[in-house]
């Protein structure tokens, strides 16, 4: 194995890096020093906007990336970080091509109970909704893909459901792990291993598309299911919650030590 390769890790922000400041302190004072050695790069994949990444930097303590990807696995983004950054273009422009927003929430019509994120989550690439107030979510979200199917559409709209309540209707080609391996092959980086972290169903992408993948203590049901999925051997499961339980499987991989 060549050292001299960094390693990647690809993580979620709320409630994987945040939930302990403490610990999240501790976390991101250790992965900057292996930045800082070019032993790592850190890529923060996550529902939130652009412009909340960059506030957590400060507010926070989130650890300040080599790379952000935003809103779901929809825009990817390269330093120098500013609120004014645009997205990666070769990206928006993949993932345009078969997309269109108003026929993403022509899928969501009728559902009892749902309602529209506001108008700042709002992108053209992406239709979000609440589905904490309909009568069954799971029941929600079945008949949303259902749609999509009938429609002959699965190649271009996938839903994704997260934590019982956030629904986001992404183009298929888009998703966190997808944007992660675009990003990879985009950037041209070679690595000693790809690392990825999460706790909810918009981060099942990552570890479906990654081999190691490390799934904090405190994970939503749709994470914590992959322990009964035998394909999954790469996954740790840690016994601690939040960034110290991204710090607990990075030790178990050999990233920290």
């Amino acid at each position: 194995m060549n050292n001299s390769k960094p390693w990647i890790l690809a993580s979620d922000i709320d409630n994987t890096l945040t939930g302990d400041a403490q610990a999240l302190r501790q976390l991101a004072a250790r992965l900057a020093a292996k930045q800082a050695r070019g032993m790592l790069f850190l890529i923060l994949a996550t529902g939130r906007r652009l412009e909340q990444v960059l506030n957590g930097f400060d507010a926070e303590g989130i650890p300040e990336p080599n790379a952000i990807i935003s809103q779901v696995g929809t825009e990817i983004y390269l330093p120098p970080f500013a609120p004014d950054t645009a997205p990666l273009p070769e990206w928006d422009t993949l993932l345009r091509e078969q997309f269109s927003r108003n026929r993403a929430v022509s899928f969501l019509s009728g559902i009892e109970g749902l309602e529209m994120q506001p108008a700042e989550y709002t992108t053209p690439l992406k239709a979000s909704g609440y589905l904490d107030k309909t009568p069954s979510p799971e029941a929600a979200v079945s008949l949303i893909r259902n749609r999509i199917l009938e429609a002959k559409q699965e190649d271009a709209y996938q839903a994704i459901w997260s934590s019982g309540r956030d629904l986001d209707i992404i183009p298929s080609a888009a998703g966190k792990g997808k944007a992660i391996r675009y990003l990879i092959q985009f950037l041209t980086l070679v690595s000693r291993r790809v690392v990825v972290a999460g706790d909810s169903g918009n981060d099942r992408t990552m570890f479906d598309e990654f081999e190691h993948g490390i799934v904090v203590a405190n994970a939503q049901p749709e994470l914590t299911r992959l322990g009964d999925e035998t394909l999954q051997p790469g996954i740790y499961f840690a016994k601690q919650p939040y960034a110290a339980g991204v710090e607990e499987g990075l030790r178990n991989f050999g990233l920290l030590p």
